[in-house]
């Protein structure tokens, strides 16, 4: 109901994104204010001390919408891993996509993964030889050479 009353609340051109740069009407805009209150009934939310997940079933690929509490970036690729694995499993495969900037979203410090459900699938592109990680490695700086 509060989604639904900040919608309701919003001014008539805060809809237009919506419907191709037109100004929709009444009952258009509480429709898709519906449709929108429905959509986000169907995700499952997921939260630690540090990490928000909002996990999207609907369509070809489980999306991963994930973000810190506190705003800061996820710098650390092995948490998202990690978060993949125990949300959706360890043999599954997600991609993070870097858009073309016609179909670029950057309001936050969000990170999205697309996994697909089938946790025999792979993608046709990565390794493809066997497993090779090494537990507690040690951190390089790097230095810079100036030209």
């Amino acid at each position: 109901m509060v989604q639904r009353n900040l919608l309701l609340a919003q001014p008539p051109s805060y809809f237009i994104g919506a419907f191709n740069g037109r100004l929709p009407s009444l009952p258009e805009r509480l429709a898709w204010i519906e449709q929108q209150v429905m959509l986000l009934l169907s995700w499952d939310i997921y939260c630690n001390d540090t990490y928000q997940v909002v996990v999207e079933r609907n369509g070809s690929l489980i999306h991963l919408c994930i973000r810190r509490h506190d705003g800061q970036p996820c710098t650390d690729w092995s948490d998202r891993q990690q978060i993949k694995n125990e949300i959706i499993g360890p043999e599954y495969e997600a991609v993070e996509l870097f858009p073309a900037e016609s179909r670029l979203i950057d309001t936050t410090n969000e990170y999205h993964l697309w996994v697909n459900p089938n946790p025999g699938f792979r993608f046709p592109f990565g390794f493809t030889h066997n497993r090779c990680v090494i537990e507690n490695q040690a951190v390089f700086g790097r230095e810079s050479h100036a030209a």
